[in-house]
């Protein structure tokens, strides 16, 4: 469907033939992993798909075909462009060389594709959450359990071995496990710090080429600071759900989180969400400063992930939402939170 839709599109737009490089938007239009090097090419004139791969590929390749799919052999770059005038924005300069001096951007077609996603697309990224609540949910006992000190590169690499061993294809970000004071800094990199006082894990897997997106924050140390911006994060973030469904603006949806944190608001740093699919920032934005007021629509799987940011600890809590008519199905759903004593 997604194939004969964007063929029609083209024809739509009087482009005769659209060449698609960028490994996610291939993975989008076959939803399955695309072999490591493939070119899919949309001809309007014949309408069909080809898919281009090496010869190294191509009896691997062979099952991918379908009645709206053609597999060909890779030849040559002049072959692939051959009176082309439909490619994406992330074309390579180098190719610009082989177009048609009238050329025409499909970026924001696909994108708009993307954004909403269909029966076997929702399938995939929930196997992806469920495989990065596995995960989440391990390491969490393992912390709680844990009588010797652990530090944050041996817990990232125990979450990103549970996530292979559950039948994610690679991380779908580079994981984040962080500790104690680095917890201030949203996007910190693990590192041998011992954990302590505070962990904070944001860890995603991929499942046939789509993604999940999930944030935890334990408290080990009850301290009361610790428990009360816990809670005004995890506050923000009910009141955001209690607002998810179709028709909700994005600037509303962020801004309604916002408003909840009161004098915290400032030490929200970043949007509240965003959606998720081949890649795990894609549109739309969540977010309160998003250049366009996009309205959500039924089909559309988005995070919502507040948090507060303060001088010495940080909180996030972010777990992924698909969007339904009168409200959300909530996709991951790992624990929401440990103690440790």
């Amino acid at each position: 469907m997604k194939l004969t839709n964007f063929l029609n599109y083209l024809s739509e737009n009087n482009i005769k033939k659209a060449v698609i490089l960028k490994r996610e938007n291939i993975n989008y239009f076959l939803e399955r992993y695309p072999p490591n090097f493939s070119v899919l090419i949309f001809d309007v004139k014949e309408n069909r798909a080809i898919l281009k791969v090496p010869k190294l590929d191509y009896r691997m390749a062979e099952s991918y075909k379908t009645k709206h799919l053609d597999i060909e052999l890779f030849e040559k770059w002049e072959e692939v462009f051959n009176g082309c005038d439909g490619v994406e924005e992330t074309l390579p300069i180098r190719f610009l060389k082989y177009l048609d001096k009238n050329y025409k951007i499909v970026s924001d077609k696909i994108n708009e594709m993307r954004e909403i996603k269909n029966k076997r697309e929702i399938e995939l990224i929930e196997k992806a959450a469920k495989i990065s609540d596995k995960a989440v949910e391990y390491v969490m006992d393992l912390v709680e359990n844990s009588n010797k000190p652990i530090t944050e590169n041996q817990l990232a690499a125990e979450i990103e071995y549970v996530m292979k061993k559950e039948g994610s294809i690679k991380p779908s970000f580079d994981t984040i496990v962080i500790s104690h004071k680095k917890t201030a800094f949203p996007h910190s990199m693990p590192s041998d710090d011992t954990v302590k006082n505070i962990l904070l894990m944001d860890i995603g897997a991929t499942f046939e080429g789509y993604c999940s997106d999930i944030t935890r924050t334990i408290i080990l140390n009850p301290k009361k600071e610790y428990l009360d911006v816990y809670d005004l994060v995890h506050g923000a973030k009910v009141e955001a759900e209690k607002n998810l469904k179709e028709g909700i603006s994005v600037k509303k949806l962020d801004s309604i989180a916002r408003e909840y944190m009161g004098e915290f608001k400032e030490y929200f740093i970043h949007s509240l969400g965003h959606g998720v699919g081949v890649e795990v920032h894609e549109n739309p934005s969540v977010s309160s400063r998003a250049q366009e007021d996009k309205v959500l629509k039924e089909g559309m799987i988005v995070t919502i992930e507040p948090g507060i940011y303060l001088k010495d600890f940080g909180v996030r809590i972010e777990d992924l939402y698909l969007v339904k008519k009168n409200g959300f199905k909530k996709l991951s759903n790992a624990k929401i939170w440990s103690f440790c004593e």
